[in-house]
């Protein structure tokens, strides 16, 4: 019988390769559960989309409504940049997967790599869902919102954290300007935050490819809280600035250089900003960067 030592020996290589064999399996698993479940919610959303598009075209071949003509186009090319906001995500997780079941056990920083594209896939998904169940909710319901006191520089604070890592993959520089105490206004705070994030969002995505700063600052007036986020960006074409809020549209400028989206960032933002008895409005030169500016009411006690 051989001694204990060297059983060790023959058995750990194999009890490793084992315990990687199942590790490598149920990332797998779970890589296919996320897809399948990707999948269905694709199936539903082109099923619903159908149904609106069936809807719009019988609505407005009546002759006596030629004036939807426009509204028709502008939800048809809303029903586009969903479904390749949908598809882009879903095409490059399926990539990945693939990758990743074609991987060796020792190939564990492709692993790594394809697991990070995945996560971010599914990241942009979450993002796009809630802003369409944010911006749904918002056109569907006639009541206020519920608000309370809302640290606004916290939920800054929040927005940097979570988008530091993809600002920096463009090297891109995010950075907080004003009050270093909390800074307190009325309002919702999971709206205001979507709002922000929105607006952070749109300055990465639409930087120039040398990177640059976003700076998101607060300046506290008389009754308001004023929020600015600028970038050095690719900028708005001024013939643009005037439709920037539309729910479906999208400058052609930024479908020129070839960078995704719905065009519900800055809807989403407008219909949420004046909900809170706040304005919005935007400050853009081609080629120089973009100011989005906005301000909710300060939070008093006595209110």
């Amino acid at each position: 019988m051989p001694p204990l030592d060297s059983l060790v020996r023959i058995t750990a290589p194999l009890i490793v390769f084992v315990l990687i064999l199942l590790f490598i399996i149920i990332i797998f698993l779970v890589a296919l559960i996320i897809i399948s479940r990707q999948y269905k919610q694709n199936k539903l959303l082109n099923s619903k989309t159908k149904e609106l598009s069936d809807k719009l075209e019988a609505e407005t071949s009546h002759p006596a409504i030629s004036e939807t003509t426009s509204v028709k186009e502008a939800y048809l090319q809303f029903i586009y940049n969903i479904s390749h906001e949908v598809a882009n995500p879903l095409q490059s997780i399926k990539i990945n997967v693939d990758n990743m079941a074609s991987s060796t056990p020792e190939e564990v920083g492709r692993w790594r790599q394809s697991y990070a594209i995945i996560s971010n896939e599914l990241k942009r998904l979450f993002v796009l869902t809630e802003n369409l169940r944010l911006l749904s909710h918002l056109e569907a319901s006639e009541k206020s919102i519920k608000r309370e006191s809302v640290n606004l520089k916290g939920v800054i604070e929040d927005v940097i954290m979570a988008e530091t890592d993809r600002a920096s993959s463009r090297a891109i520089h995010l950075i907080y300007r004003g009050p270093e105490r909390p800074a307190r206004v009325l309002g919702n705070r999971e709206q205001l935050r979507q709002v922000v994030s929105n607006l952070v969002d749109n300055s990465i995505k639409y930087a120039k490819d040398d990177g640059g700063e976003v700076v998101i600052s607060l300046q506290e007036e008389e009754e308001d809280i004023l929020v600015r986020v600028s970038d050095e960006g690719l900028g708005i074409p001024e013939e643009d600035i005037p439709y920037v809020f539309d729910t479906v549209y999208r400058s052609p400028a930024a479908r020129s250089v070839k960078r995704t989206g719905s065009g519900l960032g800055l809807a989403l933002a407008k219909r949420v900003v004046e909900q809170h008895e706040g304005t919005i409005k935007v400050q853009s030169k081609l080629g120089e960067g973009t100011i989005v500016s906005f301000n909710v009411p300060l939070y008093k006690p006595d209110r």
